[in-house]
């Protein structure tokens, strides 16, 4: 068996170690240039994913993104605050289950230990078609293709796969949409953190449905787990340094939400410096300081969560991610789903390439699987977005009762009891 992957983002790259350590030939076509060359910031993995990668990942590359992230008591609580950082309500992180809390390029980077020669960049997909003996054939904008038994889109929010299969977009606009960066953690910008930045992340909400996540990831205060060495005195994993960084995103209604591509950074941050007209001194120096090659903006969407999220007939063609359940990263559930499901997919595959099953009934059972859990995940996700559109309305007198609801995606961060 091969299986060709659409999109090097963290739920291909995932599947593609799972088929990899199995013996299953994979292919991976990505259109950025380059492992690095990709937006996202900070993410972080419940303990489902992580316990998916510890099992499909070499102990040596686990060991890495062990090393690339933060170190928990940096990330015990959220801090729900107003505009100007006065708490309102907190909600915190269950210690008692691994969570991972990485930047996207590290984690990506460990992702591709063990099958660089497997990942093509700079390859953008733009079709395919089943062929009689019942392959698949991709299709790139360089002329060239690529064939394989099984083609699984993983392609994000926008899947041109997914789409391809559905005959439509398999997700909507929200209506809100974000403005992020990161901010190099100075001795400066230290000395001017809160408290509850030491320990965790803030969620601020202030007027007219504006809202900032803030967090840092700053591996100097120790990361998960100790640099480890090869038996040669070299390290055996690619861990993947970052220096110290404080993670925003600036999340608003479209109509007022500055365009970082189309406008140019130093006008994308103006207009955000002018949305924020009355917020924290810190918040506004965040912004000032960010490196202007990490900012950009986010048109947040979502599939139906209710709807089928794989309506089309199961066979040698799926998609997972983003893909099929896409999700605002609100609730922090996206990258820790791909990761699932590619789990449900992989166990599927490799059941398929033993002959025990056929590639269709392989399909069709991992997506029927996903329906048990993507669904959930796109509802916590959307609980912010909704107080947001609210927010653009009410007055701030609600804002207690608004941070008291927003607490909702933290504590669906412990694994669901309908996950089960």
């Amino acid at each position: 068996m091969r299986v060709l992957i659409i999109g090097a983002g963290i739920g291909g790259l995932a599947l593609a170690q799972a088929l990899h350590a199995a013996g299953i030939a994979v292919a991976v076509h990505d259109r950025d240039p380059h492992v690095a060359a990709t937006g996202g910031y900070q993410l972080h993995l419940d303990d489902e994913a992580c316990a998916v990668l510890r099992r499909h990942l070499p102990p040596s590359a686990y060991e890495a993104l062990l090393a690339s992230s933060a170190n928990r008591s940096s990330h015990r609580r959220i801090t729900f605050t107003d505009h100007r950082l006065r708490p309102l309500a907190q909600a915190p992180i269950p210690l008692d289950e691994e969570m991972l809390f990485v930047g996207r390029v590290p984690l990506r980077t460990v992702l591709t230990s063990g099958i660089e020669d497997a990942i093509t960049w700079g390859s953008s997909y733009v079709g395919h078609e089943v062929l009689e003996n019942g392959s698949v054939r991709a299709h790139f904008s360089d002329g060239s293709t690529d064939t394989a038994d099984v083609l699984v889109g993983a392609d994000g929010a926008n899947s041109k796969v997914a789409e391809a299969l559905a005959g439509r977009p398999t997700a909507s606009p929200v209506g809100i949409g974000g403005i992020a960066g990161r901010s190099p953690l100075t001795p400066a910008l230290r000395s001017m953190l809160p408290a509850s930045l030491s320990t965790g992340s803030i969620l601020g909400i202030g007027p007219g449905g504006t809202s900032i996540f803030v967090t840092p990831q700053d591996t100097t205060q120790g990361p998960a787990v100790s640099v480890g060495a090869g038996a040669d005195g070299e390290r055996s994993y690619a861990r993947a340094d970052q220096p110290p960084f404080v993670y925003w995103g600036v999340n608003a209604t479209l109509d007022r939400l500055p365009h970082a591509r189309r406008d140019g950074t130093a006008a994308a941050l103006s207009a955000t410096d002018a949305l924020l007209k009355g917020w924290s001194p810190l918040i506004r120096r965040l912004v000032k300081d960010a490196e202007p090659g990490s900012v950009d903006t986010f048109r947040y969407h979502a599939s139906d969560p209710d709807a089928h999220l794989t309506p089309w007939s199961s066979g040698p063609v799926t998609a997972l991610g983003d893909a099929v359940h896409a999700m605002p990263p609100t609730g922090g559930r996206a990258a820790a789903t791909a990761v699932r499901d590619a789990e449900a997919l992989a166990s599927a595959l490799i059941d398929a390439s033993q002959g025990t099953t056929t590639i269709p009934v392989a399909v069709h059972e991992y997506e029927r699987a996903l329906h048990a859990y993507a669904g959930a995940a796109i509802r916590t996700s959307m609980t912010p977005i909704v107080w947001q559109r609210r927010l653009a309305k009410p007055p701030m007198a609600q804002l207690a009762r608004v941070g008291t609801a927003l607490a909702a995606p933290v504590l669906g961060l412990r694994r669901a009891a309908t996950a089960r």
